[in-house]
């Protein structure tokens, strides 16, 4: 599956973007952007990424989830400001696109 790798003409990610299956992810109510946190998280828990809210309401009301995040940024892991405003339409995007292609693969479904 081929991912965006620019935001726009002028402005693109370092290096291409990958689609990651099956690693563990957390979901909390706080936004996580502290590499220490991060590296706990990871060390602690074999945590690979965190966000908020993904998938508290469904696991609250015990309804089975699937969660599909779009990384923009590494948790406090990059210089300066937080790239989730640079890179979080790229990740929305790029998200989108896996998201269609999960759904296409289940079984019954019929593209119309």
């Amino acid at each position: 599956m081929e991912l965006e790798k620019c935001v726009n003409s002028s402005l693109c990610l370092p290096q291409k973007p990958k689609l990651v299956v099956g690693l563990k992810g957390s979901t909390a109510d706080i936004f996580v952007d502290n590499a220490a946190y991060r590296d706990f998280l990871y060390k602690a828990f074999g945590v690979s990424s965190a966000d908020m809210e993904s998938s508290a309401t469904c696991l609250s009301n015990r309804i089975p989830v699937i969660a599909i995040r779009g990384m923009s940024d590494l948790a406090g892991g990059q210089s300066g400001e937080n790239a989730m405003d640079t890179y979080g339409s790229l990740a929305a995007l790029n998200t989108a696109k896996a998201v269609l292609k999960f759904i296409s693969k289940l079984p019954g479904y019929n593209s119309r």
